[in-house]
């Protein structure tokens, strides 16, 4: 037998696979981490890519706001923010001028223990506010884009005089890659904004890993131009949380130098595809199924499906807050099927969130979905066309049982390996 461990949120899991059965282990390529975290992010400050120091870039009585992520995000933020702040200090910026605006998008506020956690002491040292894309007293409506998408964003964050944002580069299905203007343009967007631009047409439209021609990201850099960012600091991460590239400077250009990386990180080639796909699911993204289930973009949503038609992927996460935002398990809930889904979602359309119920519906169009060690009961997946078994192990052995020839595909980090098919 050959034993294989496979992330599941903040854990692994063991699983054995029979020696005749065919095994593809698609792991993101080895880069090393940075030596020191602290020289890394000091030495993108003191070097940024298409633009000055931001030192040199603030004046004495500016407003700043910076744009962080929220909790489904993990990176070192606490670092990255403190040497920010000694920046902008040298620049004669005072903390008290200074705003961290928690990027949620249309996910859930932070509460003060998640924050402290996630920044640690910074959080005593200026104000900290969670975004809310449904108030509109704390939005402000700034025109529209060139296709007449609304641009509505977070008031705080519009009236500043100088915006800097905090990201992570990693495969995402709308952006190509995630980090530069996305946290702006989507993080501290309406809701509005975020619905017109998750929506049917712009989905069939994006692919994991394509950020040239993508239509998403050219919209994100369209709508970041309208509000402005000055300055950002990215990272790139192995799926462990290790930090192997630092960007930073101008929006754009900085970004770039970063999806270099992440391409050489992320995308890896592969054989064959496969009838049976297991795509772990490593802490944060394990809390909700909303966000576990990006699990299933790289199987499907890369350049081509690496789960053979009417496969079957295996999802392993706990879902400890359940089911995340609650808009899609509505569609999903009213559907008969994924036709159904899909039907719903391209004639009446969406609120911002409930995109993932036709990205599900898609998806089961291919293969079914299997969710395993998961807290959500077994009646409410069901509810939502998902599948489930209380163990990644008994989900194996059920599926090699139904098709013996099978062939195995394992992704252990399946929120950003983006495999490839030669």
């Amino acid at each position: 037998m050959k034993r294989y461990q496979i992330p599941c949120g903040k854990k692994f899991v063991s699983i054995q696979i029979p020696d005749d059965v065919p095994v593809q282990w698609v792991e993101s390529r080895k880069i090393v981490p940075v030596p020191d975290l602290t020289d890394a992010v000091e030495e993108s400050l003191n070097h940024p890519i298409g633009t000055s120091r931001l030192r040199d870039l603030v004046k004495p009585g500016q407003t700043v706001a910076l744009v962080v992520t929220d909790i489904t995000r993990q990176l070192p933020e606490e670092i990255i923010l403190s040497l920010l702040l000694r920046e902008l200090e040298a620049g004669g910026i005072r903390k008290q001028d200074i705003t961290a605006i928690v990027a949620t998008g249309t996910h859930r506020p932070n509460t003060p223990e998640e924050l402290n956690k996630k920044f640690g002491d910074i959080v005593n040292e200026i104000s900290f506010i969670n975004h809310d894309s449904y108030d509109s007293k704390g939005l402000v409506e700034l025109g529209t884009s060139s296709s007449g998408i609304p641009l509505v964003f977070n008031r705080a964050v519009a009236q500043a005089d100088v915006r800097i944002s905090t990201g992570v580069i990693e495969t995402h299905l709308f952006a190509g890659y995630s980090g530069g203007v996305k946290s702006i343009a989507v993080g501290v967007a309406g809701e509005e904004t975020i619905a017109a631009t998750h929506n049917y047409q712009m989905l069939q439209q994006t692919r994991l890993g394509i950020v040239e021609g993508n239509e998403f990201r050219h919209f994100l850099t369209e709508a970041t131009q309208a509000i402005g960012l000055d300055f950002i600091v990215n990272v790139v991460q192995t799926g462990k949380k290790e930090v192997v590239k630092v960007v930073a400077g101008d929006p754009v250009e900085a970004f770039n130098e970063g999806v270099k990386t992440a391409r050489c990180l992320y995308e890896v080639e592969i054989d064959h595809p496969g009838e049976i796909v297991v795509s772990g699911v490593s802490y944060p993204k394990s809390r909700d199924l909303y966000q576990a289930t990006r699990a299933a973009n790289v199987v499907v949503f890369g350049p081509q499906p690496v789960v053979t038609k009417g496969g079957t992927i295996l999802i392993p996460a706990p879902c400890e807050d359940g089911c995340g935002h609650p808009g899609y398990c509505t569609i999903m809930r009213r559907s008969e099927d994924a036709d159904d889904v899909i039907a719903i979602s391209r004639e009446e359309g969406f609120a911002a969130g409930e995109q993932k119920a036709l990205i599900l519906a898609w998806v089961l169009k291919q293969a079914r979905i299997v969710m395993t060690n998961c807290t959500i009961p077994e009646e409410t997946l069901q509810e939502l066309h998902l599948e489930s078994n209380p163990t990644l192990q008994g989900a194996l052995d059920r599926e090699l049982k139904r098709n013996p020839e099978a062939r195995v595909v394992l992704i252990p980090d399946g929120l950003l390996t983006l495999p490839i098919i030669k």
